[in-house]
């Protein structure tokens, strides 16, 4: 009985490790910024105001002192727009084929609810040299 006991337990513990394990990586963004590991599980996702063809999504991190704010297109499954940080209040922009810098975006699902991609973007300054890495960013949100 004791063995049974035990297998059930056993059972039940490895399926609360695999649960939790998935859970992370559902509801946030996570990415690399300049080094450092960052998974943001609060966000707010909306219709853009001024034109409602973009879906923006906002986050902050760093206690508040930095932002992360993108844009794409309502209902399609391409690249994200528009890509923000904010620092400060200062806005640092990339924007497919616009800025310089590399930029590699891909939003795989899109839907009224659900929005996951991927996403490794370079923010440059004036001179083309790296301002802000973004790497190994991965959006997997329901809103």
């Amino acid at each position: 009985m004791k063995k049974v006991f035990l297998c059930i337990m056993t059972l039940v513990m490895l399926s609360c490790s695999s649960d939790d394990d998935s859970s992370s990586l559902q509801n946030a963004i996570s990415f690399n910024l300049d080094g450092v590991e960052y998974s943001i599980t609060d966000y707010n996702v909306m219709l853009n105001p001024t034109n409602t063809i973009y879906r923006d999504v906002e986050a902050s991190f760093d206690n508040n002192t930095k932002k992360i704010k993108f844009s794409v297109l309502v209902g399609e499954a391409n690249e994200i727009y528009e890509f923000a940080l904010i620092i400060d209040d200062v806005y640092y922009l990339s924007y497919p084929n616009f800025t310089g810098g590399e930029r590699e975006t891909s939003i795989t699902t899109h839907t009224d609810s659900k929005m996951e991609g991927a996403f490794d973007i370079t923010i440059v300054d004036t001179n083309w040299e790296p301002l802000y890495v973004f790497t190994n960013g991965v959006i997997n949100i329901d809103y």
